[in-house]
């Protein structure tokens, strides 16, 4: 039986891209586009606008790759860095802002309003109240299925650093619905399998529920 081709990897369609093939960027924007633009959207305004910075800095060959991470994990450390570098220019921007503004309200940029299911309006409160570094971990590793060792290779530490980060997250995350949530049912089944309710915000479907309201929620969400 003829075996049949896996087709080139990412790292040879980004090198093809490079050298001006068409078919190899739109093949590598359809890998990862989606997953890129979801790590984006559920903390900016400008998730299409980072999401496109973070595929030219990939093309462009800006970001040095150590050539020991898999492509996924070198185009979440690039994507990595432009949020910081854009939340970092929110923060300078507030700095700057009126003082006589009226302040957001903390914990509201995931609003309860867009989830369908009460389970994830509790989870997307919860986890937008949550450290910036809290829910990179959180959102590599239950939406995007990277393991430890991956992680370590976006954020540039020792696997052991991960290993622990998750747990806390974990922990974070559980903690933080136990404050906000009254006892009841939703909160009582998200508790009980939290891993499993967190990966399933990750579904197509919850997405595009979330996705319509995004834009407005997140400029209400205090950086």
């Amino acid at each position: 039986m003829e075996r049949v081709s896996a087709g080139p990897d990412d790292f040879e369609l980004l090198q093809r891209w490079r050298d001006g093939d068409q078919l190899a960027a739109d093949t590598l924007a359809r890998r990862h586009y989606p997953s890129v633009l979801r790590f984006f959207e559920v903390r900016t305004r400008l998730a299409e606008d980072l999401t496109q910075r973070t595929f030219l800095a990939c093309v462009e060959g800006k970001e040095r790759f150590r050539g020991d991470a898999s492509f996924r994990a070198y185009l979440f450390g690039i994507a990595r860095r432009q949020l910081f570098r854009y939340l970092e220019d929110q923060r300078r921007h507030d700095r700057l802002s009126s003082l006589d503004a009226p302040e957001p309200q903390p914990g509201t940029s995931l609003s309860v309003l867009v989830a369908r299911r009460e389970e994830h309006q509790l989870l997307l409160t919860a986890l937008s109240g949550l450290p910036e570094e809290v829910q990179t971990v959180i959102v590599l590793h239950y939406w995007d299925g990277m393991m430890a060792r991956e992680i370590a290779d976006v954020l540039e530490v020792a696997t052991s650093t991960i290993t622990t980060r998750l747990a806390r997250a974990r922990q974070a995350l559980g903690d933080r619905i136990r404050r906000i949530a009254r006892r009841g049912r939703a909160s009582d089944a998200v508790l009980k399998d939290l891993d499993g309710w967190v990966r399933s915000l990750a579904d197509p479907a919850a997405m595009e529920a979330i996705r319509p309201r995004l834009p407005q929620l997140v400029a209400r969400r205090k950086w």
